[in-house]
């Protein structure tokens, strides 16, 4: 975390220093913001490869609140970041008219993912990675998972079962997953349903018989696997104290959730002890919500000039630099792929990536399986973290009921408007 602090810091005083720099040079520079760090590496990168066009990398850790501010300071020409598909219907973006050509061609992004920053037929974000959702093992324990590359709740469930273990007191010696353990996974299943949300004010909005269906198949998951939610969480307090990779080699659980940036940013002499499998639902495999988008605000003085890094960035060379200068430079390598994820070029995923990560080989998810998640602003994630998820941790211990959630939202809106 004091890493990242650092990191966010640097990026702040270097651009700085940068656009003093190009100023006093008369050289005009494309502010970029972004809440993603590495994109100072990669518009230095740009930089270092032509002269006509400087880009200065400027952190932003909510772009979409920023543009809402922007005036009386000084505007981006362009956007990177996590939860900026909600701008496109506020008209934050331009169109991307004339992005698309013979070297970037649409049909070189995964198609829902490239729909997802589109409205009507207009494209106004490019997606430039996305990440996915695992469930790590131990490879001596591969018996009790089989299947594809991929694996699903019921999956889940059968191979936890299998491998749980109890002693004469009927007390749990091994278990092999539990939802309640990893509140993304929880969450992961609510956004299987596509429970869509929505909130204004005070009021929270969302289908209270299909929320409550699902947090009832939770409960029924429980008691069917694992006796009860109290013996999950005994079971947890026992033995689940290291992080989620130690975790499965102690051979006391079977299975952990993971995302693909915090899975595959692990060393390759870790991942050799584990295997792991896409987290899938209904036959797909939903993207994170995190994901990075591109787009070019809708002011920008440049749309030429920025629509030239964007089809520099979008491409199999300059991404397999990134790449390759992240290792050679040793910037941070405790990172995964692209900005932190998968890739958008679907050619990078499948003929790059496995280069540096070998655990990738034969395991690039296919096109067609990958779904791109709900639209949210930036501010679900702190209403995620700070009312549903525990929401849903306290009714699968039995102690509210789906009804008292939108009062719980409107309390919680209170509290933050007092403080």
């Amino acid at each position: 975390m004091k890493k990242h602090i650092c990191l966010k810091c640097l990026l702040a005083f270097l651009s700085i220093l940068f656009i003093e720099g190009c100023s006093k040079n008369n050289s005009e520079v494309l502010i970029l913001w972004t809440d993603n760090v590495e994109f100072a590496s990669y518009t230095e990168l740009f930089n270092s490869c032509q002269d006509d066009i400087k880009v200065a990398a400027v952190y932003k850790a909510d772009i979409i609140s920023a543009i809402q501010t922007v005036k009386g300071h000084t505007p981006p020409d362009l956007c990177a970041g996590s939860y900026l598909s909600s701008g496109i219907s506020k008209h934050y973006f331009s169109k991307m008219n004339g992005v698309f050509s013979d070297k970037l061609k649409q049909d070189s992004f995964y198609p829902a993912l490239l729909n997802f920053g589109k409205k009507g037929h207009s494209q106004y974000l490019l997606p430039v990675n996305f990440n996915l959702g695992a469930i790590v093992y131990d490879i001596n324990n591969s018996d009790y998972v089989t299947g594809t590359d991929s694996i699903n709740f019921e999956q889940i469930k059968e191979s936890s079962k299998k491998f749980n273990t109890v002693n004469k007191d009927n007390i749990y010696t091994k278990m092999g997953f539990a939802p309640q353990w990893n509140a993304d996974f929880l969450y992961e299943v609510i956004a299987a349903e596509n429970i869509k949300f929505t909130y204004q004010n005070e009021t929270i909005k969302f289908n209270i018989p299909q929320f409550e269906t699902t947090l009832d198949s939770l409960k029924n998951w429980t008691k069917e696997i694992n006796t009860s939610c109290n013996d999950e969480k005994d079971f947890s307090f026992k033995y689940l104290y290291t992080p989620y990779n130690k975790q499965v080699l102690q051979q006391k659980s079977l299975l952990a959730y993971a995302t693909s940036d915090s899975l595959l940013a692990l060393s390759e002499e870790q991942l050799d002890k584990m295997d792991f499998k896409w987290l899938s639902a209904n036959s797909k495999l939903t993207a994170l919500e995190n994901e990075t988008m591109i787009g070019i605000y809708r002011k920008s003085r440049n749309k030429a000039a920025c629509k030239k890094f964007i089809q520099w960035f979008m491409t199999k060379d300059a991404q397999e630099m990134m790449l390759k200068r992240k290792i050679d430079m040793n910037l941070d390598t405790n990172t995964f792929g692209i900005a932190s994820g998968f890739s958008s070029l679907i050619e990078v995923n499948e003929h790059v990536l496995p280069i540096y990560y070998k655990c990738l080989l034969a395991k690039i998810p296919a096109s067609t399986q990958i779904k791109a998640p709900l639209v949210y602003p930036s501010s679900w994630k702190t209403i995620k973290r700070d009312v549903l998820l525990p929401f849903v941790i306290s009714n699968l211990e039995g102690k509210n009921e789906v009804a008292d959630f939108s009062k719980n939202y409107s309390e919680w809106v209170n509290q933050n408007k007092e403080e």
